[in-house]
């Protein structure tokens, strides 16, 4: 979800920046855990590097074989809407389409949150209706 690489996220949780619990070999990481390393200032400047990537090869990207949908979504959010944002996506993504070609990413900014989805038309357009929707 940030496309940070694994190395990158292993240095992160070794060096006390990131936090999260290995469980059967594999870490996971609450929501607040995920809340937290998007929002942290040592790691916020990767991801938002990383978000851009996913507009630019989208816009990149003059070879694709399905209909497709790359949106952003700026939004003004006090820190518990913001938090309520994180989940939703974060959540509904998880439990709905973690085997779906979509791709997500999650900004904030002081009271500006900036939510980037790439994907399948049908599940884009699906995930936007449910967050409008709730």
């Amino acid at each position: 979800m940030t496309d940070l690489s694994v190395r990158t996220i292993r240095n992160y949780l070794k060096s006390g920046l990131v936090s999260g619990e290995k469980t059967e070999g594999a870490w996971l990481f609450s929501v607040e855990d995920f809340a937290k390393m998007l929002t942290n200032p040592a790691i916020k400047p990767s991801i938002k590097t990383k978000g851009n990537g996913v507009i630019f090869d989208f816009i990149a990207d003059d070879r694709k074989k399905n209909n497709k949908i790359c949106t952003i979504l700026d939004l003004y959010a006090d820190d518990e809407e913001s938090e309520e944002i994180s989940r939703f996506f974060c959540n509904t993504i998880n439990n709905n389409y973690s085997t779906a070609d979509l791709v997500f990413k999650f900004e904030r900014y002081g009271k500006n949150v900036r939510v980037i989805l790439s994907g399948g038309e049908d599940v884009v357009s699906d995930l936007i209706n449910k967050y409008y929707s709730h």
